[in-house]
């Protein structure tokens, strides 16, 4: 009897993994026996939205789930989402319901564990606290790793420290999993180490030669490659765990590369056509919000230079009253707009812009025409040395059609990688981005799949995208009936058949 172990690791980029394969025999194994290459990310390419995507085999707007996160703000610490959206919807609830025994670990967001056919362990995530399994009676015979997503925010002088506990608690998950596979049933095995992310976003600008923050030759500049090849420890301790007829599934919800230097203040460039209201009324002099929108920029950008970004996150810490002036509508309302930069994606190069349909009908305007004309805007744009700001924009009915299309802002886009999305106006269209130190990874839209042995089957390369990644698991059991064409056809894995010609000459 086939068995499939799928591992998730958030996070993991083909064009940082492929030169160090040769430091990583267990997926390099693994990679040599089946497949391995890039695989086109949802949109947004960021860990909530993906993982779920992953799970369920919908894009954002079937499931509903959008959210992201923004470590420097105070409550990222107490977000959740309702588990409800695709709770009994994922791969391995199906999996289950064929009658497949199941081990999950550690699910992005999947919390608290529910009742599966085998055992669910997970933890909460962003959040202390503590992890669970069902059956409950799996914590009686081995200890519970800690399960969840990022807690830790480190400073410069921690990162050392902070990169022995992540390898410690992506250790203790690794082994826990394999403990599970050694001593129980399993058909399928998924497991998410969410580690790999957390390591990208604080060392990139150590590792990254060309990110304008890289010093030089540093202790840290071997971090991301020697925790590429720590991962390889951990596959590897999976793979003990498996027998012969096991195949393994590696797969990540997003790559990882430079976070945009640079900002663009794009509620700027829509006040500076006259779609966008700024909160100031009369001379900006005679204006205190103006004054501490300038002295906020003036003291992070100072900080940013000064290579002292770790002070500007305590004191937002310490004082709370300042994170007001994060926010997006600290200078303008949308209430007040026409057309308003949205939150959607946060300080990446994808993103959306909101257009008011109350406002447009209150100022004669026709909704489609001015949506149209906000993309024309933004795709004409120019720098000084002519070339374009944004990479494309459409209508969001363009690239999504699912029940919860207008969760998404009405206009998406996406920006050359050194642009970040700001909302701040009364700047200048382009300004340094002065917490580029503090976290300097950001997401890229290509993942990874790596597939193998192949033992008897064949990748569809066409098929190959993050949200076909639950309908190949299906595959994999026989789980998409001929009821379900649509399911089957998106499977990226196909079976090999045997050329009965070849049987006959071989009897």
């Amino acid at each position: 009897m086939q068995r499939l172990v799928v591992i998730g690791i958030d996070g993991m980029d083909w064009l940082v993994t492929k030169p160090l394969l040769s430091r990583m025999p267990s997926l390099q194994k693994i990679a040599g026996s089946g497949f391995a290459g890039e695989m086109p990310a949802i949109f947004p390419p960021d860990s909530i939205p993906s993982w779920i995507s992953i799970f369920t085999g919908m894009d954002p707007s079937g499931h509903g789930i959008l959210e992201t996160i923004d470590y420097f703000k105070k409550d990222a610490r107490e977000f959740t989402v309702d588990t409800g959206a695709f709770r009994g919807k994922t791969f391995w609830d199906k999996t289950s319901a064929l009658g497949k025994k199941v081990i999950v670990v550690n699910p992005l967001m999947a919390y608290p564990p529910w009742k599966v056919n085998g055992v669910m362990a997970s933890g909460p995530v962003f959040i202390s606290g503590d992890a669970s399994a069902y059956p409950p009676e799996v914590e009686d015979s081995i200890e519970l790793p800690p399960l969840g997503g990022i807690v830790d925010f480190p400073e410069k002088s921690e990162l050392k420290d902070f990169y022995e506990k992540t390898k410690e608690e992506t250790w203790a998950i690794t082994d826990f999993t394999a403990r599970l596979m050694e001593s129980r049933e399993w058909d399928l095995t998924f497991v998410t180490l969410l580690t790999m992310d957390r390591i990208c976003h604080f060392f990139w600008r150590y590792y990254d030669r060309e990110d304008p923050t890289h010093p030089g030759e540093n202790s840290l500049s071997g971090i991301i490659p020697d925790f590429h090849v720590f991962i390889d420890k951990c596959i590897g301790r999976l793979v003990e765990a498996s027998d012969e007829n096991t195949s393994f599934l590696i797969i990540s919800d997003h790559g990882h590369a430079m976070r945009p230097p640079l900002l663009f203040n794009l509620n700027q460039l829509l006040m500076d056509h006259g779609l966008l209201e700024s909160r100031i009324k009369g001379p900006k002099l005679f204006s205190p919000r103006y004054h501490l929108e300038r002295t906020k920029n003036i003291i992070l950008e100072t900080l940013h230079r000064l290579d002292m970004e770790d002070l500007s996150y305590r004191l937002a810490h310490i004082f709370p009253w300042t994170r007001k002036l994060k926010k997006k509508d600290f200078m303008t309302s949308s209430q007040n707009n026409v057309a308003t930069a949205s939150g959607f994606g946060g300080t990446n190069p994808f993103g959306g812009i909101e257009i008011s349909r109350e406002r447009c009908l209150e100022e004669s305007l026709d909704y489609e025409e001015t949506r149209e004309k906000v993309i024309r805007i933004i795709l004409d744009l120019r720098d000084r040395n002519g070339n374009p700001y944004f990479l494309w924009a459409k209508r969001r009915e363009e690239m999504f059609s699912g029940p919860f299309t207008d969760k998404f802002p009405d206009i998406l886009y996406e920006m050359k990688p050194e642009y970040g999305t700001n909302w701040s106006v009364h700047l200048p269209l382009v300004t340094l981005n002065p917490r580029h130190r503090k976290i300097s990874g950001g997401h890229r839209k290509n993942s990874v799949l790596i597939f193998g042995p192949a033992n008897g089957w064949k990748i569809i390369e066409n098929n190959i995208r993050s949200v076909n990644i639950a309908p190949s698991v299906l595959s994999f059991f026989s789980g998409v009936s001929d009821q379900e064409p649509r399911l089957r056809e998106r499977s990226f894995l196909g079976r090999i058949e045997k050329d009965p010609d070849a049987s006959a000459d071989g009897d």
